[in-house]
């Protein structure tokens, strides 16, 4: 899908997590949906090599954002870059979701929690296997992210989508994201996009209140 950051894995401005020490595990119970659904697992820099080659097998969100496949240190960087100096956040987590009979990557996920304000969750990369596409499973795995994130005290979901990526921008409104700005020229593996910021409302607000939690997403800065 579309990745609009890269975290780090060093805090800068750590905030007091809003979830408690127990429920720090990613695989919690919420993200599994059925023994047959893939096993998600925490990531690290243990598993970079199992990501890069993941990301070379399944370029499609790599040509549709850079123009080109994956380059050969995507998977390090997604790993090990960080964020613009001086923006708060949480954590950032790198969720792989295994295959239970092949024991393959299907799927990968990049969340950041309370980026930029409490409660205010970040998708940065949200990939499915190529042969996975149109079968369901994305929306699948985003349910199980979505309840997982719910009980972790999200309210906001936040994300962006390059512009003309079409399957990305089918994916995200059919998941209730709505388009608050359009930020241009942002660079993505050496190309120019513009890019879509878009959030979900995870809990009974409206997105004024949003917007005061994160003035940089209000649209009149179009």
């Amino acid at each position: 899908m579309r990745r609009s950051l890269v975290p780090s894995a060093a805090l800068r401005r750590p905030l007091r997590p809003t979830f408690s020490a127990d429920q720090q595990l990613i695989c919690a119970p919420d993200l599994l949906l059925s023994k047959t659904d893939p096993t998600p697992f925490e990531l690290t820099a243990a598993h970079e090599g199992e990501l890069q080659v993941f990301f070379e097998a399944n370029p499609a969100y790599f040509l549709a954002v850079q123009g080109a496949p994956a380059g050969a240190q995507e998977a390090y960087d997604e790993i090990h870059g960080e964020l613009p100096a001086g923006w708060s956040y949480t954590k950032k987590w790198l969720i792989g979701y295994r295959d239970p009979a092949s024991g393959e990557l299907v799927a990968f996920a990049s969340l950041v929690s309370d980026l930029l304000a409490r409660r205010v969750w970040h998708i940065g990369l949200f990939v499915v296997a190529t042969e996975h596409h149109g079968s369901g499973l994305a929306a699948s795995i985003f349910r199980g992210i979505e309840a997982w994130a719910r009980s972790n005290g999200a309210q906001w979901f936040r994300l962006g989508v390059v512009a003309g990526n079409q399957r990305a921008e089918r994916f995200w409104a059919r998941q209730g994201f709505t388009q608050v700005r359009m930020r241009e020229g942002v660079e993505i593996g050496g190309r120019l996009n513009n890019v879509r910021v878009m959030v979900k409302p995870l809990a009974d607000q409206d997105l004024r209140s949003y917007l005061k939690l994160v003035p940089r997403d209000d649209p009149a800065l179009d």
